[in-house]
């Protein structure tokens, strides 16, 4: 599960996709209903019951309808051909989707956009989501389109990202520090030499400087 802050440590994440098993179980639940005389097929918003009304929709020969998962668009998307790539744009929640397959490069899912992009793509089981990091607005609208299986693997992206830069952060600034500490010994008339390397500080020594530095594990 995901913490209650998402963007800054996560716990164990399964991004295993398990769609043909709610499919699956869907189809029982329907079929028991049925048999009991029961109304409806018990299914409400689930992601299986709306990628059933999909298939019933797509059977219709309509063109245009609800948008309310990406396998719904997909599925009322024309299938696209070598060099000439298929797009179709729409908003939800007040954001801004464009969806685009393409025969070569595969299917791709922008959500969002800002006036400084600074995008990440994440495989999903409907294709890559580009992902503004500067508009994660748009993205929380927008969580709802997709399988909770795909929610995961966009969330625990997202946060490998953000924790890989608060990383090299860390570490620039460690090297600042210590170039300052530096200047310093010799402005004040210290030793030279004596500046510690960031691995050092960060407690990660080769095997190199071991030996030459006789340091005691």
């Amino acid at each position: 599960m995901i913490s209650n802050n998402p963007f800054k440590a996560y716990g164990s994440i399964s991004t295993i996709n398990h769609t043909a098993d709610r499919l699956a179980q869907y189809a029982k639940t329907a079929a028991y209903r049925e048999r009991a005389g029961l109304e409806g097929d018990g299914g409400n918003d689930c992601f299986a019951s709306k990628l059933k009304k999909a298939d019933e929709y797509l059977a219709s020969g309509e063109s245009n309808g609800a948008t309310d998962s990406i396998a719904i668009v997909l599925r009322q998307m024309d299938e696209p051909e070598a060099g000439k790539p298929v797009t179709t744009e729409f908003w939800h929640n007040g954001a801004h989707v464009s969806v685009t397959k393409d025969a070569l490069h595969g299917t791709s899912i922008t959500i969002g956009g800002s006036a400084n992009p600074d995008i990440i793509q994440v495989s999903t089981s409907v294709g890559v989501v580009k992902i503004d990091l500067n508009d994660m607005t748009s993205l929380m609208k927008c969580l709802d389109l997709f399988s909770p299986e795909d929610i995961n693997a966009i969330m625990k992206k997202i946060t490998e990202v953000k924790q890989a830069r608060e990383a090299m952060n860390q570490i620039d600034h460690m090297q600042d520090e210590l170039v300052k500490n530096g200047r310093k010994t010799k402005e004040e008339g210290g030793q030279e030499g004596q500046e510690e390397s960031v691995s050092e500080v960060a407690g990660v020594v080769s095997a190199e400087e071991v030996r030459e530095k006789k340091f005691v594990g």
